[in-house]
């Protein structure tokens, strides 16, 4: 018997619904039943006023698999054969019915979820162990899996989970996104297409919370995942050295570019620098090589530093110390949720005294003319910075900002 398009589709939401109840997978046979009411919402040409067609072949190819011992059907009392109410699933006819459908139980595509699972398992990353034992927990309880994951589509299943496991490898030079889609998947473009999926499982389960918080660009940046290869803008006194010779910044204005790998290999051998200062956004490094005081090394930070970023001041605040130099560290960002995070972030990860640079009450006050308005929601996640005492220097501002309702971008605010 072929089946009809019709047919099908109710088999599928049967077992669709089969395979959603409670005591799926459970020992013993339950004695409720696997329903589908049949009413104006799941079937309205069924009720058609005028037009009794589609009730007169929907109760006929029912009755076909009634008759096949496939459902049983559930009649308006004294309107047998005329007006259905529900189909029900029979259950002894279940694996007839997955084969005639060319259809995988939930049961069987879990078993090949949890084999893929330990497949995996075998090199894996510290951080991802909570997460393999909560998936392998749901596959064993026959329980929805962590979204995006689904085992109804296992080439996806491996494909988010060979994609997280390279999320956390461990590697010395950043890598392009292509490259490493390239290598994983075969194709260039697909790690582009499962990104998402792969940061909200890391996000949800693999991740502290303060890394967590960072934006997609930002935390592949933090793991050595990048568009493409970058150079760190710097400019001020500093002379340092390489396998290749030596390099006095000074020579280079505005600002010189250098390539991570260089800073992997440089070491420092002299600086006059009487502060460091790290800026945010590139309009206004620009502003600060132009206006600000010469004797300043100044870094574009770009938002969130990255790996390459974070090197470089950690030499630099190694070569300060040594020399026993108390050189102050400077953050200059925007006077907002974004601002605030970039600093924390800078501070905690370097371990440098980093001190903010022109993101106060007076500056605030001073450019306030030029805010931005700000919604319910950004609000509410600014005011939650109160109760973190990391944020302490920027409470009294951040007070204002909630009473305001603004907030300043870096480039509104003069130097002078």
């Amino acid at each position: 018997m072929e089946l009809s398009a019709v047919q099908k589709e109710v088999l599928h939401a049967l077992l669709d619904r089969y395979e959603r109840r409670k005591d799926y997978g459970r020992a013993g046979k339950s004695p409720r039943r696997t329903l589908m009411q049949v009413n104006r919402k799941s079937f309205p040409d069924y009720f058609h006023v005028s037009d009794s067609s589609f009730r007169l072949l929907f109760n006929g190819e029912m009755a076909a698999l009634e008759r096949r011992g496939w459902v049983e059907l559930d009649w308006e009392r004294f309107d047998r054969g005329h007006s259905l109410t529900r189909i029900a699933l029979a259950d002894k006819a279940l694996a007839e019915i997955y084969e005639a459908l060319g259809r995988a139980s939930r049961k069987q595509l879990y078993r090949e979820a949890a084999a893929i699972l330990e497949e995996l398992n075998k090199e894996l990353p510290a951080e991802l162990g909570p997460l393999y034992r909560e998936i392998a927990a749901r596959l064993q309880a026959l329980q929805p899996l962590p979204p995006p994951l689904k085992a109804e589509r296992p080439l996806l299943f491996r494909e988010l989970l060979r994609g997280l496991q390279a999320l956390f490898e461990p590697r010395e030079s950043d890598l392009a996104r292509r490259v490493l889609s390239a290598r994983l998947y075969g194709d260039s473009k697909r790690w582009e297409q499962l990104e998402k999926g792969i940061l909200q499982l890391a996000r949800s389960f693999c991740l502290p919370p303060a890394e967590a918080a960072l934006d997609d660009t930002a935390l592949l940046a933090e793991r050595g995942i990048i568009d493409h290869p970058s150079h760190i803008l710097l400019s001020g006194p500093l002379l340092f050295t390489t396998p290749r010779g030596p390099v006095d910044l000074a020579v280079f204005y505005p600002d010189l570019g250098l390539p991570v790998e260089m800073v992997r290999d440089l070491v420092i051998t002299a600086s006059a620098a009487a502060a460091v200062i790290t800026i945010e956004n590139k309009t206004s490094f620009y502003q600060y090589l132009r206006e600000g005081p010469p004797e300043h090394l100044a870094i574009y930070l770009g938002g969130y530093h990255n790996r390459g970023r974070r090197l470089l001041l950690e030499k630099l605040g190694r070569y300060f110390k040594e020399k026993g130099r108390a050189v102050p560290f400077y953050h200059w960002g925007d006077l907002d949720l974004g601002g605030f995070q970039i600093w924390r972030h800078l501070k905690a990860k370097t371990g440098l005294p980093f001190t903010p640079f022109l993101m106060d009450l007076s500056t605030y006050r001073r450019c306030l003319h030029r805010g931005r308005p700000l919604g319910k929601a950004y609000l509410d996640k600014l005011a939650a910075l109160l109760d973190e005492p990391e944020y302490k220097v920027f409470h009294p501002l951040i007070a204002l900002m909630l009473e305001k309702k603004v907030r300043v971008e870096q480039e509104a605010v003069p130097l002078k």
